[in-house]
């Protein structure tokens, strides 16, 4: 789900796998980077490489910039 141009999108987002390991990241194109972490397509991130394939259980929107995105997965990481 990419957003129109008019407006920049940012989400944090959360995977679970059968195993129930979970994952937090960012990006602006949740659907995508799913499928990168799931090795569809190339791309996706070094700690998912294992336990595919991965879910989507949510991601949270609404950000008003880049940052403030970055900022919420820090803390949802820690």
């Amino acid at each position: 789900m990419a957003a129109s141009s008019s407006a920049p999108f940012f989400c944090v987002y959360l995977l679970r796998n059968a195993a129930s390991r979970t994952y937090v990241g960012f990006t602006n194109d949740p659907a995508h980077r799913l499928r990168q972490h799931n090795r569809e397509v190339k791309g996706g991130a070094r700690k998912t490489l294992s336990g595919r394939p991965w879910e989507m259980l949510l991601f949270v929107h609404g950000f008003r910039s880049k940052v403030a995105a970055l900022q919420f997965e820090w803390a949802l990481q820690h």
